[in-house]
């Protein structure tokens, strides 16, 4: 069953993240639409949190399971029959752009030639490793550090996580307009780190709760530039090979995702048996000092670690705002020469 969804889900989400490059080319229509975008992306995080547990109570029960699914499956099947109705037009510069004269193996060769695709796959896999990590550890940090046995309170720490992320979008779509997804990236990354830092030391509900509002923050920017930045990527590409090329980039970002699934189960892996976890017992010993040692540095050291690379290689992404504006200046010229290819025929 899981080997079906991911199948079935790659098949969905592939075209779906393909089209937002396309649709909108001007950084103002992206900043735009990325921002409502990611609004209803949060929204749908919540509602995704909030549904199984209304229809599933007794986890032993299987009825619980199967309204949740009819459930789960009737939003769906609404929300993509709207999106493909009413959502999704085509244009009409990019009709024969599937008509190129490079095979599969050629384009995934060029892809890979493409440095600056190279420098985001690298980032795109170390903000899937983040996210993942923390949903796996938070839980169990709530748990056996902050004390916390009420789950409703851990969904809380994790929910505000999101929740100060979507409010801040904005601040973050105007910082992009000023000073570029790039530079403005950055800002996001470093305003997380520092916000992260009391992740060392918080041993209460409250101190947590005031630490992941302000990490929300520079999460927000992270969630907003992580999905904005590859189509700068895909705007150059299409100067070079004269097509758009969104699902092979797309598609490779996607198996990266994947490999960022196993390393976080390593890294969750490799600390808790360094630590001892599998004889940990919730008394006050020595041995449970070391398991929440590994559990701070699991919600803080790593992810801070995968950040600090992150930042790293933003330095040498050379899609600054200047050369952003002047890619789009000369797509403009393009997909105008396209408009007047397909007219004449």
């Amino acid at each position: 069953m899981l080997f079906c969804y991911d199948t079935f889900y790659t098949m969905v989400s592939l075209p779906y993240d393909s089209l937002f490059p396309e649709l909108y080319t001007s950084v103002e229509e992206r900043a735009e639409v990325n921002t409502i975008k990611q609004i209803l992306s949060m929204i749908g995080l919540i509602v995704a949190f909030l549904v199984p547990g209304i229809f599933i109570g007794d986890q032993n029960e299987m009825e619980g399971y199967l309204i949740n699914g009819i459930v789960t499956t009737g939003i769906i099947l609404v929300t993509l029959v709207v999106s493909l109705k009413w959502g999704v037009i085509e244009r009409a510069e990019f009709q024969l752009d599937s008509q190129h004269t490079f095979n599969f193996f050629q384009g995934l060769k060029y892809t890979f030639k493409n440095r600056g695709f190279v420098l985001y796959t690298v980032m795109f896999f170390l903000y899937e490793y983040v996210l993942l990590l923390l949903g796996t550890t938070v839980p169990l940090f709530a748990r056996e550090v902050l004390h916390i046995t009420d789950t409703f309170l851990t969904s809380i720490l994790l929910g505000m996580l999101f929740i100060v992320g979507l409010i801040t979008v904005f601040l973050w779509k105007k910082l992009d307009v000023k000073f570029g997804s790039r530079k403005s990236y950055a800002y996001a990354i470093i305003v997380y780190f520092f916000a992260s830092i009391p992740l060392l030391l918080v041993d209460s509900f409250e101190t947590a709760f005031i630490t992941v509002i302000t990490m929300g923050v520079g999460f927000g920017g992270m969630l907003y530039f992580i999905y904005l930045i590859i189509a700068d990527i895909i705007d150059e590409d299409e100067l070079k090979t004269g097509v758009r090329r969104e699902g092979t980039f797309f598609g490779i970002t996607n198996f990266f995702m994947r490999l960022a699934m196993i390393l976080s189960v390593v890294t969750v892996s490799l600390v808790f048996v360094s630590t001892g976890w599998e004889e940990y017992e919730p008394i006050q010993t020595l041995q449970q000092a070391d398991v929440i040692l590994g559990l701070r540095l699991l919600v803080f050291l790593f992810p801070a670690i995968a950040l600090g690379v992150t930042f790293i290689y933003l330095y040498f992404y050379l899609f600054t705002k200047d050369r952003v504006k002047l890619t789009k200046e000369r797509i403009i010229k393009l997909h105008q020469s396209k408009k007047e290819r397909i007219n004449s025929l």
